[in-house]
């Protein structure tokens, strides 16, 4: 189903006035030079200038230009076969691989934008996700294909292309014809695509190789349903660079990520604070030249610690420069940056080449140096709006008073910030209920809604942590449902980042005066809570060790020795820490990716008996989820 573009801005109320003793706005950037190629077109012109140079390569496997290329229109006749045509969308389902960034460039060729879906979410997103893009068709690889053939939409596999007649020519991209729509949680918790235009990204890009110029041998850590790949993919591929894509073992293993690195000969890494600690940790235990390579460390989609800051330069001196990134998705990935070549300040800079950023008070009027606003995104990188929703769209983009640009619009992120006295934001937070969890956007409100969906939930309530990176949910249930049995239920409806660390069932909810919840009791609630009784089997020096581990990283009192580790509130980069913390407690280090296939405390004592070694194939976390929940449905049935 073809997506139709407005030819007139989504927003055509008439701009508000603006006064003489308005302050200037601050953040206003120089214009890109001229008007940028679209991406489609710089990677076809690399293709033809080093047809044999590298672009991009995995684990195992190397592409150059003209064969990624040649698989890329390979897929495109499959999907042209299909009926996809110019503005269709087409979902690409799809583990990080060399295939991958052959498949998205295959629905460029076809005409289409593409909408990346992590195959890790669970089968009801998915299909929440393909509905409401109205995908014509789904790239998928192997391995994924079996789980989409319910879809209802035509599937094109993406094995290495056979030899096949010359495909036919690329369908030729405009400037408003639609790139890509990524998908990030809305309010209610249902999915809201992004809509980006092949112009926005563009610019977006254009503006990328400006401040990262040269090209990059740039690793990719992000999933592609992530908006950073978008700078990883195409600001490489652009520039003649070479793209290096992490496989989701290698991403889950912080020792193989630094071999990788080092085997790759990376120059640029782009990841989330949190990812890029533990990244510095593992070089640590490697040696010193473990990064070597390294010229450009780019952190983006969470606050940047100083702490952190300073560990980077403590470890590579200023050779290698740190970039901290901001932009919402809406803003086609990056809006500001600051660009760190020693210990300083954070904040998150100033606006991109081509952008324009403004702190404005509630009447949108700028404020002064050093006063609080809300932070506004303006020039050619803000996005077209949400895929299907032009109320939401007409409520977060706006016209931009400041911009002589006819039909110039800029986006309300909703995030708070200030000028500091070097010219440069400092970021203050969220105003609304939105939090970021491993540099996923997270609307509480959408959570309480999930939560209530859960069968025997009758209300739930949702506090972020003093940092505003996790959750603690507390519900209120029939007596037969349990936190395990609610986290169990949650995880198949809604994406991992989603899901409450902890969990409480509570009798029912303190209220306030005034007869709402009374958030502040139940924080106290939360640290001091009530344990439950439970009858613990005997344990022993391994298991109780094991269980130490577990409680200091995941910071509950009682551990189960029969209970997975995700389902009291563990993740990715806790289970990196708790690695830490065995081989703190037992002198056993065992391997990330055999922790992430034992997952209770019962199971990795064992391992830890046997010293930490492991073999065998790597479960899938999503079939995982699929037989802890048949476990406790069988529990319950049997009770």
């Amino acid at each position: 189903m073809a997506y139709a573009v407005p030819s007139q801005p989504l927003i055509t109320k008439s701009r508000p006035g603006r006064t003489p003793d308005d302050p200037r706005p601050h953040g206003l950037a120089a214009a890109l030079p001229g008007t940028p190629p679209l991406l489609p077109q710089s990677v076809d012109e690399h293709v033809r200038a080093h047809p044999h140079a590298t672009a991009v390569q995995g684990e195992s496997d190397s592409l150059s230009y003209r064969a990624l290329d040649d698989w890329a229109a390979a897929l495109a006749a499959r999907l042209t076969a299909t009926g996809v045509g110019n503005r269709d969308t087409v979902a690409v389902v799809m583990e990080p691989s060399v295939a991958m960034v052959a498949a998205v460039l295959a629905v460029w060729r076809a005409g289409a934008a593409y909408v990346p879906i992590d195959p890790a979410q669970p089968d009801l997103r998915v299909a929440a996700v393909l509905a409401d893009a109205a995908v014509a068709a789904v790239v998928t690889s192997p391995a994924t294909e079996p789980r989409l053939r319910a879809v209802g939409r035509p599937l094109v596999v993406a094995h290495r292309p056979e030899p096949a007649p010359q495909p036919g020519p690329a369908a030729e991209a405009r400037a408003d014809d639609p790139a890509y729509v990524i998908y990030t949680s809305g309010s209610t918790g249902e999915p809201k695509g992004v809509l980006v235009t092949h112009g926005q990204l563009a610019a977006s890009t254009a503006a990328r190789r400006l401040v990262y110029p040269g090209a990059p041998a740039f690793l990719l850590v992000s999933p592609l349903a992530f908006d950073s790949s978008i700078a990883g993919i195409w600001g490489t591929l652009s520039a003649g660079g070479r793209l290096v894509v992490a496989a989701a073992d290698e991403v889950r293993d912080p020792e193989r990520l630094v071999r990788l690195v080092g085997h790759r000969r990376v120059t640029h890494l782009l990841c989330v604070p949190s990812l890029y600690a533990v990244l510095l940790d593992a070089a640590d235990r490697a040696g010193p030249d473990a990064l070597q390579s390294l010229d450009t460390v780019i952190t983006a989609g969470e606050a940047l610690p100083e702490t952190l800051l300073r560990r980077h330069f403590a470890t590579h001196g200023p050779r290698v420069h740190l970039v901290n990134e901001y932009g919402p998705t809406e803003a086609t990935v990056w809006a500001t940056y600051r660009r760190f070549t020693g210990p300083a300040p954070v904040s998150i800079g100033g606006p991109i080449p081509g952008g324009r950023v403004y702190v404005l008070n509630d009447d949108l009027r700028p404020v002064g140096r050093g006063v609080e606003g809300e932070l506004f995104v303006g020039g050619a990188g803000v996005a077209h709006g949400y895929l299907g929703q032009p109320e939401a769209t007409e409520k977060a983009f706006l016209p931009d008073p400041f911009d002589a640009t006819p039909g110039a619009r800029m986006y309300r992120t909703g995030d708070m910030a200030r000028w500091n006295d070097e010219g440069t934001l400092d970021f203050l937070g969220r105003r609304d209920d939105q939090i970021k969890i491993r540099g996923h956007r997270v609307e509480l409100g959408a959570v309480d809604s999930a939560l209530r969906a859960v069968p025997g939930v009758r209300d739930a309530a949702v506090l972020p942590d003093e940092t505003r990176t996790a959750m603690e949910a507390f519900v209120v249930a029939d007596q037969a449902v349990s936190a395990e049995s609610v986290r169990l239920e949650l995880s198949r409806q809604v994406p991992a980042a989603m899901v409450p660390a902890r969990i409480h069932v509570v009798p029912e909810f303190p209220l306030t005066v005034n007869g709402k919840v009374d958030r502040e009791a139940l924080r106290r609630y939360a640290a001091h809570p009530t344990p439950a009784p439970t009858a613990q089997p005997t344990r022993d020096g391994a298991t109780a060790q094991v269980a130490a581990a577990w409680a200091e990283v995941l910071k509950v009192a009682d551990v189960p020795v029969d209970v997975n580790f995700f389902d009291l509130g563990g993740h990715s980069l806790t289970m990196f820490q708790l690695q830490g913390a065995l081989e703190r407690r037992t002198g056993t280090r065992p391997s990330v990716v055999a922790l992430f296939r034992h997952t209770t405390v019962a199971a990795q004592a064992e391992l830890i008996g046997r010293g930490g070694t492991d073999a065998g194939p790597v479960d899938d976390p999503r079939q995982a989820v699929v037989e802890r929940a048949r476990a406790a449905r069988a529990r319950r049935v049997r009770a």
